[in-house]
């Protein structure tokens, strides 16, 4: 397989849902450019010109694209998802800040109006803080999981560095989230008991390394190191 054709089909996809129905319509095009180009090359052209003459005999491949699109009934099902996610992420949001403010401010409030003493307004703060982090990772994963199986691979991110058109993709796109959520759990915890901010971040050099040995060694495939 010619790698510069390979490019050209991969830019092409690139913003295309990971679909079954793209990823046939993928390997179709490839297949064909490939027999067009070497078909080319046996008629004595250069490389170039073979690459060339392949594209031309292939036309609009625009309009091949734009038969991926969802199809009319699924718009409305991708726009309430959307909206439901941007909801949901937005209450996660304020609740991993508010969180940190609870715990900061806590020990101020108490000091201010003499409440609690300032070790156990810390804790409480700490604890508060817990269930604010906890209620927001769940709220994503919940957001997460609860995608429609029929538009998914219209709202699923693009970067997530797995091939959502496969169920074993899918499964690791997940399994990443969350991994990654329960690391920053881990890392605002630890900072904040300790309040070692200045080392806590090796956390996240840990963290990485040993998502990479995961995926080594149990099959799990990232895209991006393709």
């Amino acid at each position: 397989m010619n790698s510069k054709i390979k490019n050209y089909v991969d830019v092409l996809f690139n913003d295309v849902p990971k679909t079954r129905k793209a990823a046939e319509l993928k390997e179709e095009i490839l297949s064909t450019l490939n027999e067009h180009f070497e078909a080319h090359l046996a008629e004595g052209k250069s490389e170039n010109q073979a690459y060339t003459d392949a594209l031309a005999d292939m036309g609009n491949i625009d309009e091949l694209l734009e038969s991926l699109a969802p199809e009319r009934e699924l718009k409305p099902k991708i726009d309430d998802y959307r909206r439901r996610k941007a909801r949901n992420t937005s209450i996660a949001v304020m609740l991993y800040i508010g969180g940190v403010i609870l715990l900061c401010a806590l020990p101020g409030i108490s000091d201010i109006f003499g409440v609690w003493d300032e070790d156990k307004a810390r804790i409480t703060g700490f604890i508060l803080m817990m269930c604010c982090v906890a209620a927001a990772t769940g709220l994503l994963i919940y957001t997460r999981m609860s995608v429609p199986q029929d538009v998914e691979p219209y709202i699923v991110s693009k970067k997530s560095g797995f091939d959502t058109s496969t169920e074993q993709g899918r499964h690791w796109a997940a399994y990443s989230k969350l991994y990654w959520m329960v690391v920053t759990i881990i890392y605002l915890s630890v900072s904040f008991t300790t309040m070692a901010w200045h080392i806590t971040w090796i956390i996240w050099l840990i963290a990485s390394a040993a998502w990479q040995a995961i995926l080594l060694f149990t099959g799990g495939k990232d895209e991006s190191e393709d």
